[in-house]
């Protein structure tokens, strides 16, 4: 997927398109040139949420082929944490770049949109995201969302 990057401190929203041509709907926040927290939907992608924590290579060793472990991430609100787990995500999506896919996406999309920050944290890493915009991005992204969840 070609993604042009535009720093911006207010999520946005966006239809791109996959590989094959069909619409994926993007909000997103870029706080800078490596930090990003995105959530997709449509396309070959399905439901997807990512995040970027500004590290320019994999911890422990360089990206290997396989299937890339789980590892433990949090989301902490000024509400409160949300656990869960994540993988590395493709290559072409960004080194550093990981992501959560399915209902857990849409549960956290849905956690994003009623926040004014959230810190996202894995491992030693962590990145403070602001949410301005976010409730109107990703609404824009869930209603054009060929996937449907349940509201969170």
């Amino acid at each position: 997927m070609l993604r042009v990057f535009l720093l911006a401190l207010v999520w946005q929203f966006a239809t791109e398109h996959d590989p094959l041509g069909q619409p994926v709907y993007v909000a997103e926040v870029v706080p800078d040139q490596v930090r990003s927290l995105r959530f997709m939907c449509g396309g070959v992608t399905g439901v997807v949420l990512q995040f970027n924590l500004g590290e320019v290579e994999y911890a422990g060793s360089a990206y290997s082929a396989g299937d890339p472990a789980f590892e433990d991430v949090r989301f902490a609100f000024i509400e409160g944490n949300y656990d869960t787990s994540a993988k590395r995500a493709p290559i072409t999506d960004g080194v550093g770049t990981y992501e959560i896919k399915g209902s857990d996406a849409a549960f956290i999309a849905g956690l994003l949109k009623d926040s004014e920050s959230v810190e996202i944290r894995r491992g030693e890493a962590s990145f403070r995201f602001p949410l301005d915009g976010a409730r109107g991005a990703i609404d824009e992204a869930l209603n054009a969302c060929p996937f449907k969840y349940p509201e969170s």
